[in-house]
């Protein structure tokens, strides 16, 4: 019988929830939108946004992904740039983007508060040619300060050596 390769350390991450609170700032969706290159007057146009159902500049659809992951300078993220979401102790060093299912509820407005609740969901092994990966399992929910949900996202990351 193979030892679980996955740390009983990181093993009892897994369900465990970081929640925080980030407040949407005309700005923000300003910026998000030139990012994007987003042209819709909903996102920058105050006069035109207050005339339809929204009543207020309101985010394009995948806002809520700058939202997902915490600020932190470099000194405090894991050796290979990745974010601290899904910094667990495996012996891993290298990781890339796996996929991700992301569920928009609803667009956010300008001057809302989305809390933003982060959790580990899994971490499943596999065997890769260069030995073994590890698929971190996270899921964000953003809620409205009603509690009721904006959006979700569950990631994979691939963790390997």
């Amino acid at each position: 019988m193979n030892p679980d390769p996955v740390p009983a350390a990181a093993r009892a991450l897994i369900g465990v929830r970081k929640v925080r609170r980030c407040e949407v700032t005309r700005r923000d969706i300003l910026r998000f939108a030139q990012a994007i290159g987003a042209t819709d007057p909903l996102h920058f146009d105050e006069a035109y946004a207050r005339g339809t159902r929204y009543g207020t500049i309101v985010a394009p659809p995948l806002f809520c992904q700058t939202l997902t992951y915490e600020d932190a300078p470099p000194g405090r993220l894991p050796p290979d740039g990745s974010p601290l979401e899904i910094a667990v102790p495996i012996p891993a060093q290298r990781a890339v983007g796996g996929g991700s299912d992301y569920v928009v509820h609803r667009l956010v407005r300008a001057g809302e508060t989305i809390t933003v609740t982060t959790e580990l969901k899994d971490i499943v092994v596999k065997h890769g040619r260069s030995g073994l990966l590890y698929l971190v399992v996270v899921e964000t929910r953003f809620d409205d300060a009603g509690g009721a949900p904006v959006a979700c996202e569950t990631a994979t990351y691939i963790k390997r050596m």
